[in-house]
């Protein structure tokens, strides 16, 4: 670092702050140290300044699934926010198993990560603060208990399920179904809560199921459900496996959307747009979940004021072609 400094012709303070990510120091400046670093290929030793520091400029981010669309998008817009300042991200998935997802806090916690962002396992939730500790910096996304002790941020999901209805009862539909994958989760309940009060208020059947954690066990139960004699006029699906589980029965049985069945889905993605016929949804902030995320990580590693400790962003609806309204003689016609 001494012969990078006197190379760039600068202090060994100004190259240790470039080399560690110090936003303060001006573009000028910062070059010099880099053109220096690259003249002498010097590589800056991340483990001997985390040892001095007791940082190491990581973030653990635990997930139940990567496989789950909304959960990879949310790692990507984390990683490209991390990366902006500097910070590593170390992922890891639980598979839904609260002891998996115990044992991995535990991992992240022995690689002495500065900071954790957990979207909880199922279970998981109420002993998370047990499992984390009150020593390292910690948000919760998505997944957020009513006794939460941590900041965090999530969709409000209340609203988001009540507008989605409101917008299937002014279709013209009153038995409608919606598909949740469990009722232990914190969000579920809420999107059941929001479902609940427009049917109340629109004076229709609500038909609450629970169609299981995956896109298979979905895939069966809702292809159960479509056999009914007495199946709903429109259906909506609380989460993306739940859709695709919904868009496998639908094939199965041999249901036309929007012809006999109108199908919202409760988080929206590009092959979604891509199918025919598109498929209406509830689109959640995904940037703004991971922007407040980080924030609040941000805030606690550098030891800053907490502002806007518990985040709930609202969602949007997006109409496609998969939900019709219903004429009075029952015949379903197609959105445009």
């Amino acid at each position: 670092m001494n012969d990078v400094a006197l190379r760039a012709d600068v202090s060994l303070g100004t190259v240790s702050k470039v080399l560690n990510g110090d936003p303060t120091v001006g573009a000028e400046l910062r070059d010099r140290v880099f053109d220096a670093c690259a003249q002498l290929n010097y590589q800056h030793n991340r483990i001997a300044a985390s040892l001095r520091s007791r940082q190491t400029r990581t973030i653990g981010i635990i997930i139940p699934d990567i496989l789950n669309t909304f959960y990879a998008a949310l790692v990507e817009k984390l990683e490209n926010l991390a990366s902006a300042s500097g910070y590593t991200v170390m992922v890891v998935t639980t598979g839904e198993d609260a002891s998996r997802a115990a044992a991995r806090i535990e991992v992240l916690k022995q690689r002495q990560v500065d900071g954790m962002i957990i979207i909880p396992s199922l279970n998981a939730s109420e002993s998370l603060e047990k499992t984390v500790g009150s020593g390292i910096p910690c948000v919760v996304v998505d997944r957020v208990s009513a006794e939460n002790p941590f900041p965090s941020v999530a969709t409000d999901n209340v609203d988001a399920a009540y507008q989605g209805t409101r917008y299937l009862l002014s279709l013209g539909h009153k038995h409608i179904a919606l598909a949740v994958n469990s009722p232990k989760l914190w969000n579920t309940q809420e999107r059941i809560a929001g479902f609940e009060q427009a049917m109340r208020e629109g004076q229709g059947r609500a038909d609450v199921r629970i169609v299981g954690m995956s896109v298979e066990e979905a895939r069966m139960s809702i292809g159960n459900f479509f056999r009914e004699p007495d199946r709903p006029t429109a259906l909506f699906a609380a989460n993306n496996l739940v859709t695709l589980g919904a868009i496998s029965a639908q094939l199965d049985c041999g249901i036309d959307i929007p012809g006999d069945l109108s199908l919202l889905a409760f988080d929206d993605f590009e092959w979604l747009r891509l199918l025919r016929p598109a498929i209406s949804a509830i689109q959640q902030p995904i940037d703004q979940i991971a922007v407040d995320a980080w924030r609040l990580v941000f805030q606690q590693i550098s030891k800053r004021p907490i502002s806007g400790q518990h985040v709930r962003a609202g969602a949007q609806l997006v109409i496609r072609q998969s939900t019709a309204a219903i004429t009075g003689l029952g015949r379903r016609v197609v959105a445009k």
